[in-house]
């Protein structure tokens, strides 16, 4: 009963935030897959093969992801694999992670008829979930098939643990039918215990997104962006979201009075903004362009990134990186990205969705912290005046990578352990 009422529940409240995420531009074309409309023959080339269903939802937990699928395929080169995730960004990503063999679709709804004919349609021998998506309907139907479900890289933050905590005896019936949890850290481990998780089925395994590559597909504007620079320093602002843009902007205008050979690129979170931030560019009497459309680039210029799962490859040329959704409430974004390619790496105080990882940064002095946005713009001063200072940060970054690499390795050997005892 308690499974008809959520499904009734969540299939009324995708009515209702469908014209909503219409209106903010958040609809795509292939939204319909979501409830199982699929083109005719979508799936047959799966069809009687030994599949593993890796889920990710969005762009970190795609590009974590692709440690495991390197890993399925050099250890179980005869498994088949598909990779479903929620957002456009999230597929953009897996798109250019997949081979032409493998699948990338968007997940289903946890509504039960559409779960059951996704399932029919793929019928997984492995189902891999990445960081905590505890979707009831998805877990209960899996096992309900006879799918071995494992949840790799699972983290439980503050604001999860207290959300799940309110629906105890929900969740734990939940956790019980999954086979392996693989979290990030013994706090983690500890709270899936908590909630209902078996301490047996429970490992620290580590955080898998400090094993994601620096080997990335060159994105199509790079050669032009590389032009445009001539040579000219770097700040690129990553997945920002609303009300960062305007303090980027008006700390840009500042520092390119003492800086006028600096450039900036702002990449917004969500591309459906990008009108919104060419407005406040404008009304702070600057301009801007499109980075898909760049040929050349000027000093009252802001570089705007209008193409999906090209910001981490284009992290790679910048001299500074600061990285968004930290300045506001939003819980941050990854440092990990631009710390691959060894740069600077500068954030908000709202890390909450990377507290791990950010405190990691900031104990091996690989980051800096700011609070405000005259923060902000005094710490870029300095950097802008020190490539010495630059590259110590970055060098700092770059190690500890080295050193928290291992995580992925780890999270496979404990499934190839898990299948070979089935």
């Amino acid at each position: 009963m308690i499974y008809f009422i959520y499904d009734i529940l969540l299939f009324l409240a995708s009515l209702i935030y469908l014209p909503i995420y219409a209106l903010r531009g958040k609809v795509h074309r292939e939204i319909l897959t979501r409830l199982g409309f699929f083109k005719k023959g979508y799936f047959d080339t799966i069809r009687g093969a030994e599949v593993v269903w890796i889920h990710a939802v969005s762009v970190g937990e795609a590009r974590a992801a692709e440690s495991l699928v390197q890993l399925v395929r050099q250890f179980w080169p005869q498994k088949r694999i598909v990779l479903s995730v929620v957002t456009p960004t999230g597929h953009a990503i897996l798109k250019k992670i997949a081979t032409d063999e493998e699948i990338v679709f968007y997940a289903p709804l946890d509504i039960s008829w559409v779960v059951k004919r996704f399932l029919s349609l793929i019928q997984p021998r492995l189902l891999i979930i990445m960081e905590t998506e505890l979707w009831p309907n998805l877990i209960r139907l899996s096992k309900k098939q006879g799918v071995c479900v494992v949840v790799a890289n699972g983290r439980i933050s503050d604001r999860s643990y207290r959300r799940y905590q309110r629906f105890g005896g929900f969740f734990k019936s939940i956790l019980g039918l999954v086979d392996l949890l693989c979290m990030q850290t013994e706090e983690s481990a500890k709270r899936i215990v908590d909630l209902g998780a078996l301490p047996n089925k429970v490992k620290m395994t580590g955080n898998i997104k400090f094993d994601i590559s620096s080997n990335l597909k060159e994105p199509r504007a790079l050669p032009g962006l590389k032009n445009a620079l001539n040579g000219s320093l770097l700040w690129i602002a990553g997945s920002t979201h609303e009300n960062e843009e305007e303090m980027v902007v008006g700390i840009y205008k500042s520092l390119s009075k003492d800086f006028p050979s600096m450039r900036l690129l702002i990449a917004p979170r969500h591309l459906e903004r990008l009108d919104k931030v060419r407005r406040l560019i404008r009304l702070q009497g600057l301009e801007s362009a499109y980075l898909s459309k760049l040929t050349k680039i000027s000093a009252n210029q802001i570089m705007l990134l209008d193409t999906m799962g090209d910001l981490t490859a284009l992290y790679g040329i910048c001299d500074i990186a600061f990285v968004g959704g930290s300045l506001v409430d939003k819980g941050g974004h990854n440092p990990i990205e631009p710390a691959l390619f060894g740069k600077t790496v500068i954030f908000g105080n709202h890390m909450e969705n990377f507290k791990e990882i950010r405190d990691i940064f900031m104990r091996e002095d690989a980051a800096i912290e700011v609070s405000s946005l005259q923060a902000l713009e005094y710490e870029l001063r300095k950097l802008l005046a020190s490539a010495s200072e630059r590259k110590i940060l970055g060098d700092h970054a770059k190690g500890l990578l080295e050193k928290n690499k291992g995580a992925a390795f780890r999270t496979f050997r404990e499934i190839q352990e898990l299948e070979d005892k089935r």
